[in-house]
């Protein structure tokens, strides 16, 4: 009868996770249908390229949109028929478009206007179109398909790009809708394998995937709803980032869950109560993992970088519906599957055969017995992988990271060969000054400026456009800078303009003036800077949150201060190892300025859920064997399925690796590493072997 009582409550718990499944599906959107980019390009209100680019949508709103440059390559270059031709189709093209867009009327300049917008060795000519209102990538794509079609048929065998702004919105919404399918399929793909390999047997392979499916669809349309309300931004690598998570860590949980399930059945208790049993000792060390993980993402909140700042709602819906799956869904799956999941073995069975010491005792002994001989070489390893962190170089064009055969792409690689460094992303200077703006007096800011390092030419917008018609102490002049716009050294020389600006207003002669840099040079500069601290301030808080949960976990004041430092030197490992394998070994120009946090966020709240399993099963064998015994027992006891859902968690996150966009292959080559190092060296090695050098005093000040 209380068996019956016990799966009633089970089938109840799971038929609950389905009507929430299934309603939401018929109410809430998918969390991708309400991606929207981010304001400012992530950047907030207050940054001065922002300001500089509010000043000119203020002052000169004629120039205010998103651009589209439309690329136009022939070996034949242009004569007049051609150009005539050229621009008289992209000005029909624009004409017809649903979108809201403006071209510049070339048709109405003169000829010699037309030079202006073709390469030296007149084989590349492009025209700018301007768009305006909101961009849904969908409908970009749509239109811009269009667009480029009637382009190619008219033009024959001139070779026509879509680049710019416009045109990556378009190119990346499909790179990711297929992406995005290509990767759900690869995760369960690979789950499935490494799971019916390690444990050979089916059903123990699909219950956590069944489990995540189910999961993963509630939190899809809980994301949705609260996205399509305006509650949170919704970005749409964040999305990609969190089906891994999820997919992994259900697994993970489903595996400690099995594991412990396992060791109740051999006691030949029914299935209820060895799930119940199971559940007591599972519950802290999910608790905990769970408590924690949310922790570390909602660190994000802290970022003042909004692409990092958006990250932090969608992770921490889910690992709440993560951790809920874990202590309900998943158990309640188990326990109706009962003895079978294990098919073609039975636990029952298993209990009267002799126990072999298995590998992971022999390695607990080893360590236990001669902790420094086990410990040096791994730290001195990684403290030496760490130190290559030094040569890394970052890379903030986010077109790098984008595959060749984008059509944006190959625009902008036709541009960036034909015109100048500069010309690719020029910058916008405005003076606002508080006497009235004549041409005469923006000449001597000009005079100035080209005096400057890192600055090629400064120029005013013919047509007496430069002098704002709102406001005539307002002027505008276009740079064209040296270096890549996109290069370091840009972002050095456009800071150092922005901290001189005073000094070189009154060496043009203007008093009380103002000088504000706006365009891509200037917002990747702001971006830059805007990392560093996010960086800094996100690893410092989640760094002392987590210590603080460990301390709650361990009872102790130690165990989180060594349990915090060999994370963080993994992290440092696996991140140098990163910079050595891209670019070292593959020779790419440098890293995304993003994967530090997202690495450091990821390997640290990740790298101590498993440490948070070990200690668990560390304290419990300690209420009855002294403490080095205590940790021989809990590494032996739970290195199986530690070492397990590590290599499936670092599988899982290497999937990302088949990605089009290499900031993601980077970011899980890094987390894959990241894991590996965690589970199989911090984990297994060097955390046991502290804890029994340090011996009483590893849990202080909790006796022994």
């Amino acid at each position: 009868m209380k068996t019956l009582r016990e799966k009633k409550r089970w089938l109840g718990i799971v038929a609950v996770w389905l009507v929430a499944m299934v309603v939401l599906t018929m109410v809430a959107p998918t969390a991708k249908e309400v991606t929207t980019p981010a304001k400012n390009s992530g950047l907030p209100d207050n940054a001065l390229s922002i300001e500089a680019k509010q000043m000119i949508k203020e002052y000169f709103p004629s120039s205010d949109g998103a651009p589209l440059f439309v690329v136009m390559h022939d070996e034949a270059g242009f004569d007049t028929a051609k150009y005539e031709k050229t621009i008289a189709t992209v000005e029909k093209l624009v004409d017809e478009t649903t979108l809201d867009a403006t071209v510049i009327p070339l048709s109405k300049m003169p000829e010699q206007a037309w030079k202006g917008f073709t390469s030296e060795n007149g084989k590349t000519f492009f025209i700018p179109v301007t768009f305006t209102g909101d961009l849904e990538g969908k409908v970009v794509k749509a239109e811009l398909d269009k667009m480029k079609a009637e382009a190619d048929a008219t033009l024959g065998t001139t070779d026509v790009y879509f680049t710019g702004p416009v045109g990556i919105v378009a190119d990346a919404y499909e790179m990711f809708t297929k992406a995005d399918v290509v990767l759900m399929i690869s995760t369960v793909v690979v789950i499935l394998v490494l799971l019916i390999v390690i444990y050979r047997s089916p059903l123990l392979a699909f219950i956590p995937l069944v489990g995540a499916g189910i999961v993963y669809m509630v939190v899809d349309r809980v994301i949705g709803l609260v996205g399509g309300a305006g509650i949170i931004a919704i970005d749409g690598q964040a999305l990609s980032i969190m089906l891994i998570l999820l997919f992994a860590v259900v697994t993970d949980y489903s595996l400690l869950i099995f594991s412990r399930f396992r060791e109740e059945l051999e006691k030949d208790l029914s299935s209820t109560e060895a799930m119940k049993n199971a559940i007591k000792h599972v519950r802290e060390p999910i608790i905990f993992s769970g408590s924690t993980v949310m922790l570390g993402m909602l660190t994000l909140f802290f970022a003042v970088f909004e692409i990092y700042r958006v990250f932090a709602p969608v992770f921490a819906i889910a690992v709440a519906f993560i951790f809920l799956a874990g202590l309900t869904l998943i158990p309640a799956l188990f326990a109706l599957a009962g003895a079978k999941a294990f098919w073609p073995f039975n636990p029952r069975v298993a209990k009267n055969k002799p126990k072999k010491e298995g590998i992971w005792h022999r390695i607990a002994r080893f360590v236990t017995n001669k902790p420094v001989l086990s410990m040096v070489p791994v730290i001195v390893l990684l403290v030496v992988c760490t130190l290559n962190i030094n040569s890394m170089k970052y890379t903030f064009n986010l077109l790098d990271s984008f595959p060749d055969e984008m059509s944006s792409i190959q625009g902008y690689h036709q541009l960036e060969d034909s015109f100048s460094k500069g010309d690719i992303a020029p910058t916008t200077m405005i003076v606002k000054a508080k006497e009235t703006l004549t041409e005469d007096k923006l000449q001597n800011v000009i005079t100035v400026m080209e005096q400057q390092e890192g600055i090629h030419t400064v120029t005013m917008q013919g047509g007496g456009n430069a002098i704002s018609k709102e406001d005539d102490h307002v002027a505008k002049l276009n740079v064209i800078l040296v270096e890549n716009p996109y290069s370091e050294v840009a972002f050095d020389q456009i800071e150092a303009i922005q901290e001189n600006s005073a000094s070189l207003m009154k060496e043009a002669a203007l008093t009380d003036a103002t000088l504000y840099i706006a365009g891509e040079t200037a917002e990747q500069a702001d971006i830059r800077a805007t990392s560093k601290s996010d960086m800094l301030r996100v690893g410092i808080i989640m760094s002392i949150l987590i210590a603080v949960m460990l301390g709650f976990q361990t009872r102790s004041l130690i165990a989180p201060i060594y349990m915090m430092a060999t994370i963080i030197l993994s992290f440092g490992a696996a991140l140098g190892i990163t910079v050595f394998v891209f670019q070292d070994i593959l020779g790419y120009a440098g890293v995304s300025y993003r994967t530090p946090i997202y690495a450091f966020v990821f390997l640290v709240a990740l790298g101590v859920d498993y440490s948070i399993m070990l200690m668990a099963r560390i304290r419990e064998e300690q209420k009855h064997l002294p403490l080095k015994e205590a940790v021989l027992e809990g590494v032996g006891k739970t290195g199986g399925v530690i070492s397990s859902a590590g290599l499936i968690l670092a599988a899982t996150f290497a999937v990302l690796m088949t990605q089009p966009v290499l900031d993601l292959r980077v970011f899980g080559f890094s987390v894959f590493i990241g894991v590996l190092i965690d589970t199989f060296l911090v984990r297994t090695i060097v955390i046991p072997a502290i804890i029994v050098l340090l011996g009483k005093w590893s849990f202080w000040p909790k006796k022994q």
